[in-house]
């Protein structure tokens, strides 16, 4: 049965508590990095990879990483090669499951100190960086992790029924993959959403019981945006796992397929802090194969913190910051110079997935059993794709860019959280 909360004013208080939690963190990185010790391949998701990660701490801070692996450019990897001792092994060129090549070379050692190799490939003008993991959120379960709303749910109007997923703006969305499996959302929401093995998010791959910590994360961004837009082409990329990790590659390659396949936005609510801030190698060299026509969004990050997260913080993104139900600033919300936009990012109310969730994870754990289930949740990967909604529905009269552009002359000035607009969502907290 479904739990019904007290007040949805209390979820959000205890989501805000945990994004604000560094233990609560902590010890849900541990346990996702011990369940991400080597590659793992689903045969039942058309042969997705699961990315090995392990946590490098510099300067006290704990960056996720695809273990032994740097990055460079093509453009610098015979120079690279030139440079690294016999330890590492490559180039190794990359080439999307697509087939697209990902103008990116891999060098591998399992001895070398990374931190040192790739400062010593800057001071010599190579742009060399470690092999990041862009999470989701790695700690976004625990008492943070989606609940069920206590008001009463969005409904669609006739007309959204008879024009879902008609228009001609297309949006993709590079997540953990989606999942309508026994719910209503096929037929009505996500109607139009194609499902295959290779963008099914399986929710609990890796408990292989209760949700893992991103089960639900790709159906949840995707519920957000058709609220906004229903006339939305929505294109399910899957580049994460259902615990919410993925390696930057991945992304990457699914922003290069994204756009072959001619999308006009794409939602990233992903992301993850650098080594110095420096920009990471594979999704730079993806960003830079957009078309300047498609319009890029990306989540900014719960760390409260003014460091760079990327691939928010490239320029040619739009970056995504969370405030409050009053449009106010946040604690628990990234910000700073590189944010562009924010929207209200607690309390946000969506689509979501059948499953239930360990008692290990939350001590009052959900379980969603209804054929229609929603979820409440909080962080800057739900403001974010209402920003893409935004963009997707006036686009329908115009084009993406214009449309931002009008967004961005139309919200106001919230200091390190760039242009505030309203909530487009028509879900009333109680």
């Amino acid at each position: 049965m479904v739990k019904n909360p007290q007040s949805d004013r209390e979820i959000i208080k205890r989501q805000i508590t945990a994004l604000l939690d560094d233990a609560v963190k902590r010890t849900t990185v541990a346990t996702a990095i011990e369940s991400h010790r080597e590659p793992v391949s689903e045969p039942e998701s058309d042969g997705f990879v699961r990315t090995p990660m392990v946590a490098v701490s510099i300067d006290e801070t704990p960056l996720l990483v695809v273990p032994g692996h740097i990055l460079v450019d093509d453009e610098h990897a015979q120079a690279t090669r030139a440079l690294l001792g016999p330890d590492f092994s490559g180039p190794e060129r990359i080439t999307c499951p697509s087939g697209t090549p990902l103008p990116v070379v891999r060098f591998n050692s399992q001895t070398a100190d990374l931190a040192v190799t790739t400062d010593a490939l800057h001071d010599a003008g190579i742009p060399a960086n470690f092999s990041y993991v862009t999470p989701s959120g790695p700690y976004m379960k625990s008492a943070g992790g989606a609940e069920y709303p206590s008001g009463a749910t969005p409904e669609m109007s006739e007309q959204e029924q008879n024009g879902v997923g008609e228009g001609c703006i297309r949006v993709a969305i590079i997540d953990t993959g989606i999942n309508v499996t026994d719910t209503e959302w096929g037929k009505q929401w996500l109607r139009g959403v194609t499902v295959t093995d290779g963008n099914r998010d399986p929710l609990n791959a890796i408990s292989k019981g209760p949700l893992d910590n991103g089960g639900g994360h790709g159906t949840f961004v995707a519920g957000i945006i058709r609220q906004i837009a229903p006339k939305a082409q929505i294109r399910i990329y899957r580049a994460l796992d259902s615990d919410g990790v993925g390696s930057e590659e991945a992304v990457a390659c699914a922003i290069l397929k994204a756009v072959d396949d001619g999308v006009d936005i794409i939602n990233l609510s992903l992301g993850t802090e650098t080594y110095k801030d420096r920009p990471p190698v594979a999704l730079n060299a993806a960003l830079e194969l957009v078309p300047e026509e498609v319009v890029v969004v990306a989540a900014a990050g719960n760390d409260g913190s003014s460091r760079p997260n990327w691939p928010a913080a490239f320029k040619r993104v739009v970056a995504v910051a969370g405030l409050d139900q009053d449009l106010k600033r946040t604690q628990w919300s990234n910000r700073g110079s590189w944010i562009d936009m924010s929207t209200v990012g607690e309390g946000v109310v969506s689509t979501f997935v059948v499953g239930f969730e360990s008692k290990k994870e939350d001590p009052d754990p959900e379980d969603w059993r209804p054929t229609a289930p929603w979820a409440m949740w909080t962080g800057t990967s739900f403001a974010a794709p209402q920003i893409v909604g935004l963009i997707a529905r006036a686009a329908e009269t115009s084009d993406a860019g214009q449309a931002l552009a009008e967004l961005r002359a139309n919200g106001s000035h919230v200091a390190d959280f760039g242009v505030a607009v309203p909530s487009p969502l028509t879900y009333t907290v109680v």
